[in-house]
């Protein structure tokens, strides 16, 4: 079981978090926990609770309708369900912090999540008497850039999901992983999930991953506010878990319809894994010596 002493580092980290938003006036929110629609991403695979609803993967989707109904900078901690993820950086119950903007782009959203690093870094050290673990700026490498470099192709011009995620895994992120702190943005189209893609060149999305000691933390994006290209993302994606043989879960219908009503402003957002966060602040090798209770003590 957790040592005392991780409550203490936790209810610190989670101070410095909330002070962080507070004193830039944001507002916290709560969103449900149970759900209807836990989002389609083919990758992700929800946990039921009762006929016709499931855990929430992630608050995005209710957090974006607030923002249609007027708030401007919002942001939440909670927790998320995963199913059958379990390992060193994963547990299918986890802490997320997700936080929302109008009027910004995913370049200001990388400016913003630095400075919450740094904030939370230094407060941080100063209650485990240490020095800080990151200085600013954090590197900022393009998608593109990286996988030329280290993988020898181009990812946004010649696409290929499979080989994708291999040379991340195998080449990329090793290559990488003696940097402290590290962007990767422009993300491939395909892989813009909730993302704008870039006007200048579509072939990109607007997005970027945060990665601190070779660990991703964060991700984060330019919002897609377009309602027809939305839905098509989504029926795109439920189709891909019909041929995979996943349950295909409902589209969000409220959500969509913020959209279509041209309620949700230009904004950007990001969700960051918070035990995540906690190992690298505190050099912890496993998710579950972050956790009052991983899977299987609970």
């Amino acid at each position: 079981m957790i040592q005392p002493e991780m409550h203490y580092l936790r209810h610190h980290l989670g101070r410095a978090i909330r002070g962080f938003f507070d004193q830039r006036g944001y507002v916290e929110v709560f969103t449900p926990v149970l759900v209807r629609c836990p989002g389609i991403d083919p990758h992700i695979d929800a946990i039921a609770a009762g006929e016709s609803f499931y855990l929430a993967t992630s608050p995005e989707l209710h957090m974006k309708r607030l923002l249609g109904c007027g708030l401007k900078k919002i942001y939440q901690l909670t927790h998320a369900f995963r199913s059958d993820e379990i390992g060193k950086y994963h547990n299918c119950e986890f802490s997320i912090l997700e936080w929302y903007e109008t009027g910004i782009n995913y370049q200001d959203l990388m400016e913003l999540t630095e400075n919450l690093i740094q904030t939370v870094d230094r407060q941080m050290a100063e209650y485990l008497d240490r020095k800080p673990l990151f200085s600013l700026p954090f590197a900022r490498i393009s998608v593109d850039e990286a996988f030329e470099q280290h993988a020898g192709w181009c990812p946004s011009r010649e696409w290929n999901e499979e080989r994708f995620f291999l040379d991340l895994i195998e080449q990329v992120e090793p290559a990488l992983q003696d940097m402290p702190a590290f962007f990767l943005y422009d993300f491939p189209a395909p892989m813009a999930s909730l993302a704008r893609l870039k006007p200048q060149d579509p072939k990109l999305s607007e997005r970027f991953e945060l990665y601190l000691k070779g660990v991703e933390i964060v991700n984060g994006f330019s919002e897609l506010t377009c309602a027809r290209e939305q839905r098509e993302r989504f029926e795109r994606d439920r189709a891909r878990r019909i041929a995979m043989n996943k349950e295909p879960y409902p589209l969000d219908q409220h959500f969509l319809s913020v959209l279509e009503k041209g309620l949700l402003p230009d904004c950007a957002g990001a969700a960051l894994g918070v035990d995540r966060l906690l190992m690298t602040l505190t050099g912890a090798e496993q998710i579950s010596q972050v956790m009052a209770f991983p899977l299987p003590q609970v």
